[in-house]
């Protein structure tokens, strides 16, 4: 999957499972986005819906510390149009899970589509998905892993040179 969206020209949002350590290169990838941020390469943000996950009790202490670093969007109301595309977003990416399960997550995907051009997560379900959700949301937004939204930096910054 191609994505045309420069990465440096528009807010990217994160899933708070992007600032969990799991291991691995998958960590430097993380920190070299971060970095870009701190640099002001990228402007990264995390949606108002991912609050919640990042102030629970057991989440990690260095997850809190990373997410102080970022700003957290406003919450706000969805218009009618994106209240229909949060419905099938949250339809499809429940699947035949039971209701509720991942209604917090398509809302991430809703609200990141509203604000940015990028989210960025780890979440499977998500990914999998993405290309069925896209159709929901619009090519001008894109569900990415850290490794493949680095990739599309890299890319966009190497032909502007």
């Amino acid at each position: 999957m191609v994505h045309r969206i420069d990465p440096s020209n528009t807010i990217t949002l994160i899933d708070a499972n992007v600032l969990d350590r799991v291991g691995g290169p998958e960590d430097a990838v993380v920190d070299r986005i971060l970095a870009l941020h701190e640099e002001g390469r990228v402007l990264l943000n995390l949606p108002h819906s991912v609050k919640a996950e990042i102030e629970h009790p057991s989440t990690p202490a260095p997850v809190k510390r990373r997410a102080l670093a970022l700003v957290f969007t406003l919450p706000v109301s969805l218009t009618p149009e994106e209240t229909c595309r949060h419905r099938k977003v949250r339809n499809l990416v429940r699947g035949n899970a039971k209701p509720g399960k991942h209604d917090r997550d398509a809302y991430h995907v809703v609200e990141s589509a509203k604000y940015g051009g990028y989210f960025i997560t780890r979440d499977e379900r998500l990914i999998k998905k993405r290309a069925e959700i896209a159709k929901f949301l619009g090519q001008t937004f894109a569900i990415v892993t850290p490794t493949e939204f680095l990739e599309v930096y890299d890319r966009v910054e190497k032909q502007t040179r």
